[in-house]
């Protein structure tokens, strides 16, 4: 057991992919206060998505919740924002293949209606990977200032790379629609 948190870039995109697939996650030992530290700014724009997955409500809009933050880019953006780095890459790698795919405007319009699909999707994505990254903190018996420490860096807000990301992409994005 290490007193050093350590976990923000620390586990290989393979089991953050994996963390993403999980459809049913194991909420057992994860409180909000968890949620809310790890989340870090705007946590209560997740707290009634949290609340339905908690009390394991039912239906098809139950696990949907809107994010307008991640419809740009289908979301790669908003995915390094908030370091969910795997679901970035799948992301970005979507929007590649359905731009190959479906060139011109016709292209753009379908990749704007499915990123608004998607963007109803995205939190609970996220509150997902976040329990299996606060689970990796529970197994490591972190406590106190190291856990609350641990929990701040698997989540949290970084603007600066999202509006970074969302840079790169328009330009990319308006290089390639001038030619």
């Amino acid at each position: 057991m290490s007193d050093t948190p350590n976990l923000s870039n620390s586990t290989p995109l393979k089991e953050q992919f994996k963390a993403l697939l999980i459809t049913k996650p194991d909420l057992t030992g994860i409180e909000w206060s968890d949620m809310e530290s790890a989340i870090g700014p705007n946590a209560e724009k997740y707290r009634p998505l949290w609340e339905r997955m908690v009390s394991g409500k039912k239906g098809f809009f139950a696990s949907m919740s809107p994010c307008w933050t991640a419809i740009p880019f289908m979301g790669v953006s908003w995915a390094i924002a908030r370091r969910v780095y795997a679901y970035a890459v799948v992301a970005f790698i979507t929007l590649l293949i359905i731009n190959l795919l479906m060139p011109g405007t016709g292209g753009a319009g379908r990749v704007l209606g499915i990123a608004v699909a998607i963007s109803f999707t995205v939190k609970r994505t996220y509150l997902q990977w976040l329990v299996t990254r606060i689970q990796q903190i529970n197994q490591r018996g972190l406590v106190g200032a190291a856990r609350e420490e641990a929990l701040r860096q698997i989540g949290g807000l970084d603007q600066k790379n999202g509006w970074i990301s969302f840079g790169v992409l328009l330009a990319i994005g308006i290089v390639l629609a001038a030619f």
